[in-house]
């Protein structure tokens, strides 16, 4: 699932896409946006159901973080090969805490746990399909900008009788990016990641 679509990119450029290639390359950018916004997160973010996960238990504790949030229902943990029970062994907590139950720890060992469980939002939620579709239509006009020059990076100005260009710096989004031309273009901002941050996981 993308998290924002063709039409929103025009909406918020407020502009039609029209022609095959186009419309191809917004798709395409929405695409990659949508991947960025995943990789930044370290969330898949789009409802998952009875997703199946292992999990290490490096510790003594009565707490395991599944790593999928927000989690909306738990169908099934066995531990070290044995199924356990909901409400007798395990309670599922806020925040996609899974609490053992009767003050007994979790086993420890690697990949000793497997929990399946249905995570992420059916509907994806404003703020995300907004960031989506502002960093897809950013790369989107890149992908505009590259063309209308050749794809020469670093084109600042042309003009058509006597044929004329002016090259600029074509610097990146960041300190010693150097020549990088329309591909610099940065996939998410950090006010963009700003509003992302409540959906970032962070491993416990």
């Amino acid at each position: 699932m993308n998290f924002c679509t063709l039409q929103n990119v025009e909406d918020f450029l407020q502009t039609s896409i029209t022609g095959a290639d186009k419309i191809a390359s917004a798709n395409r950018a929405i695409v990659e946006a949508t991947a960025a916004i995943k990789n930044w997160c370290h969330q898949v973010i789009e409802r998952v159901a009875n997703d199946v996960v292992t999990l290490d238990v490096a510790g003594c504790g009565y707490r395991l973080f599944l790593p999928e949030l927000p989690v909306v229902s738990v169908g099934a943990v066995v531990e070290d090969g044995v199924a356990l029970a909901v409400t007798d062994d395990y309670k599922l907590g806020q925040y996609g805490v899974l609490h053992r139950a009767n003050d007994v720890w979790w086993a420890q060992g690697i990949q000793i746990v497997q929990v399946t469980y249905t995570h992420g939002y059916s509907v994806i939620p404003d703020d995300v399909a907004a960031v989506c579709a502002r960093a897809a239509a950013r790369a989107y006009q890149a992908g505009l900008a590259a063309a209308a020059v050749g794809a020469v990076s670093g084109v600042s100005a042309m003009t058509l009788g006597d044929y004329s260009v002016t090259l600029g710096t074509g610097a990146g989004g960041g300190a010693g990016e150097g020549i990088m031309g329309a591909s610099a273009a940065r996939m998410l901002l950090l006010s963009e990641k700003d509003i992302l941050s409540r959906y970032r996981y962070v491993a416990q």
